[in-house]
């Protein structure tokens, strides 16, 4: 009798496991909660775009993002819940708008562009042009038409899905960037002065960090930030393949995090522009940097002795295409977009 009892204490949970996992209505554990649809408003594109004008979702394909959601609370992160929602990318939704720079007879890239989501309360996320176009995952900013929990099965657990619209950021790591019912999308260029020759050596020995008027000169990265190596397949948008190659370097948010003093929490409305000597410069979202939930961190990697390349090169690791790695950086400037 003994035994049999102990047999049926060791395999009850094992049998309770095997019901609860045939209760599954299909092999996924994204879709079995109830759909909560939005009726979504007009959403105007303007800015630096041939013909500014309002967005025809329904001529947009679906894309589809799953989300486990922390907000930073009181500098605490709190677990908000795990959705899948279907919506319009932002990829998508800019597409028709063909972008005009104000800047393109001094930079012709488009490297430098960044978007502003906003709604009527004036509250906004600033989006790098690179991490919609650029990017690996380039359907990972969208404008949620529905969305469904993703509750756990063996808890009572049931996430209360937001009450309205959203543009989602499914690579944050904090949800800085969710805007509710998002009225306005805005194209811009950054800000900056431009190089009018190529400078004959291109080596810097420092990178000169500027935020809110406090500057900060950084000449040491290794005992700051930690190392990473990773196999890389290059490839340009315009040229294409570049060859396969070793990269390692130190992980930038780390970087930043201790020589500024920033944080994911608050970086939603923060553009950052990484320049070099020669004039060439990129713009990221602090975002995208420091609040990343992939783990894709941005390197810096150092060569001390190359005057061609200079002693640091960022290396956009999250990217598609090798176009947002800027050689010889000599500074990287943040500005808070209002």
């Amino acid at each position: 009798m003994r035994i049999y009892l102990l047999i049926a204490i060791l395999i009850f949970p094992e049998l309770l496991r095997a019901q609860q996992d045939s209760a599954e209505a299909t092999n996924s554990f994204f879709d079995d909660s109830s759909v909560r649809e939005y009726t979504l408003g007009n959403v105007f594109v303007g800015g630096e775009v041939a013909q500014p004008g309002y967005v025809d979702l329904a001529s947009l394909p679906l894309s589809t993002v799953v989300v486990k959601e922390l907000a930073s609370e009181n500098g605490e992160a709190r677990f908000k819940g795990a959705f899948q929602y279907v919506g319009y990318s932002l990829f998508d939704i800019l597409t028709n708008f063909t972008a005009t720079k104000a800047n393109e007879k001094d930079f012709r890239p488009k490297v430098d562009m960044y978007v502003v989501v906003e709604n009527e309360k004036r509250e906004r996320g600033v989006f790098s042009w690179g991490e919609i176009y650029y990017s690996r995952d380039y359907h990972k900013i969208l404008l949620a038409k529905q969305v469904r929990a993703i509750n756990p099965s063996k808890t009572k657990t049931k996430w209360q899905a937001p009450a309205e619209p959203r543009l989602i950021c499914a690579n944050d790591q904090y949800n800085t960037r969710f805007i509710s019912n998002p009225t306005r999308i805005t194209v811009r260029s950054a800000p900056g002065v431009f190089s009018t020759e190529k400078p004959k050596v291109m080596f810097s020995p420092e990178i000169r960090m500027q935020f809110d008027g406090k500057p900060v000169t950084v000449t040491d990265i290794q005992g700051m930030a930690e190392k990473r190596s990773y196999a890389h397949v290059g490839y340009g948008h315009g040229m294409g393949f570049k060859g396969v190659k070793n990269v390692d370097g130190f992980v930038l948010k780390d970087v930043l995090v201790k020589t500024m003093s920033l944080h994911a929490g608050a970086s939603g409305t923060i553009l950052a522009i990484v320049s070099a000597k020669d004039g060439y410069r990129c713009a990221f979202s602090l975002s995208e940097i420091i609040n990343r939930n992939d783990n894709a961190d941005f390197l810096l990697q150092e060569r001390a002795d190359s005057p061609t390349d200079g002693r640091y090169t960022l290396f956009a690791t999250p990217d598609f295409f090798v176009d947002r790695n800027v050689r010889a950086v000599e500074q990287i400037e943040f500005i808070q977009i209002k």
